[in-house]
């Protein structure tokens, strides 16, 4: 699986994606005002050609205009997690989750987990991880991913606006925050490198016996 989110002003090279991948979710931010559409669907078309797409919304992607921007997402096939869950592979009991990055946080988690059942493995996506802390629970995701930060996009050592991206093991899982791929505002990264993530996901009874 393939983790990308606040691609921005960034156009990804041709040859972005070069070893098999089964999924790819893009977590919010995938453009932003100012940025043509062109380069948006060129990206789209490189994501798109490798794998299947799932697609969060971040904060800025509402500025190109929803309605367009969900035209161009349909095009390519990308499916929207639009405060719902999927079945992955066409399993029942392995769901993705995704809610959008807008108020009512809440309210758009229950919708979004309504179709979850208690034993199924879930794979939890929110552009921002402010919402983690609604999830924190002994069975709460086994994954929970996020970018949004930018891990502070300039820092000065330990100091920057926002902690730096992660990966960490939790009660019931793992939390990865991605620095992201773009930026924004300033075109400049300073101690916080641009970040996509491949994740190899493994069933709970697999790994123990490995």
């Amino acid at each position: 699986m393939i983790f990308i989110a606040d691609i921005h002003r960034k156009k990804l090279p041709e040859d972005f994606i070069t070893l098999p991948v089964d999924v790819i979710i893009i977590g919010g931010d995938l453009t932003e005002r100012g940025v043509p559409m062109k380069r948006t669907a060129d990206n789209l078309r490189i994501l798109t050609e490798a794998a299947p797409v799932y697609f969060i919304w971040g904060n800025n992607d509402e500025e190109v205009g929803e309605r367009n921007f969900r035209k161009l997402l349909n095009h390519f096939q990308v499916k929207i997690l639009d405060n719902e869950s999927v079945e992955l592979f066409g399993n029942p009991h392995l769901k993705l989750v995704g809610v959008d990055f807008f108020n009512d946080r809440e309210e758009k988690l229950e919708k979004a987990f309504s179709k979850v059942e208690e034993d199924d493995a879930v794979l939890f996506v929110s552009h921002t991880p402010a919402v983690f802390k609604y999830l924190r629970a002994a069975k709460g995701p086994g994954i929970m991913m996020a970018g949004h930060t930018h891990g502070g996009q300039i820092r000065f050592g330990r100091i920057g606006l926002y902690k730096k991206g992660a990966l960490k093991k939790t009660a019931s899982g793992y939390e990865l925050v991605t620095n992201g791929y773009g930026t924004t505002s300033l075109p400049l990264r300073l101690g916080a490198e641009a970040q996509y993530h491949i994740l190899e996901i493994v069933p709970a009874e697999r790994r123990n016996r490995s």
